[in-house]
């Protein structure tokens, strides 16, 4: 097992609930011996119960889960590894996707021509925002944590609009944005609008 292996595995650990799993106690007992790997553990653990926290009392849809089954049946890969990978993109995906079922409305699936603007506001974790409108300082670490993560990114301009951030196709801005976490900062890029929410391609970070 190598550091990649482990980490695929307990982007998945739910604490005691997996500690029978052998290939749970295995990826634990090699964070032990990576103190890279056991920090990013212990910082993937603490955001994660927030989250789970936030999301526990957010109740879906009606029919959403059987509406999702129904259309979009999930082929499962034999490899293990694999296996991890997409049910890690579920749990994400679907919990977003409430999220944003709750804040968005419009149905029209239209998406407007992009523009090149500039914007200037405060890095969000989207998730933790559009639940319990969390933001600011006092969320700046959770925040950080998430985004490096892999959650959605977004910015609240300063008249309080807020941007999904997202790079080009194929590429995250997770990781350059980070950082940045609940620090204001302006952005260059290509604005877009679906089903009436406001998304910014990134072309160009700015510090403040």
């Amino acid at each position: 097992m190598n550091t990649r292996d482990a980490k695929e595995i307990l982007l998945l650990y739910r604490g005691t609930t997996d500690d029978s799993d052998p290939q749970f106690r295995a990826a634990l007992d090699y964070a032990k011996s990576d103190p890279e790997l056991g920090q990013w553990l212990r910082e993937q653990t603490k955001c994660y119960d927030t989250i789970r926290t936030k999301l526990r009392g957010i109740e879906p849809p009606l029919g959403l889960s059987e509406k999702i089954v129904r259309s979009r049946p999930i082929p499962f890969p034999r490899i293990w590894s694999r296996v991890l990978q997409l049910a890690a993109a579920i749990v994400i995906s679907a919990s977003v996707t409430v999220l944003l079922m709750k804040w968005s409305e419009r149905r029209n699936h239209s998406v407007a021509g992009a523009q090149q603007i500039l914007v200037t506001g405060e890095v969000l974790d989207m998730t933790c925002y559009i639940a319990y409108n969390l933001s600011g300082p006092d969320h700046a670490e959770c925040a950080r944590v998430c985004i490096r993560n892999g959650l959605p990114v977004g910015i609240k301009a300063q008249d309080g609009k807020v941007y999904l951030l997202s790079g080009e196709p194929g590429h995250s801005v997770n990781a350059e944005l980070a950082d940045y976490a609940a620090k204001t900062v302006t952005i260059k890029g290509r604005q877009s609008v679906r089903d009436g929410f406001a998304q910014l391609q990134v072309e160009e970070i700015r510090k403040l």
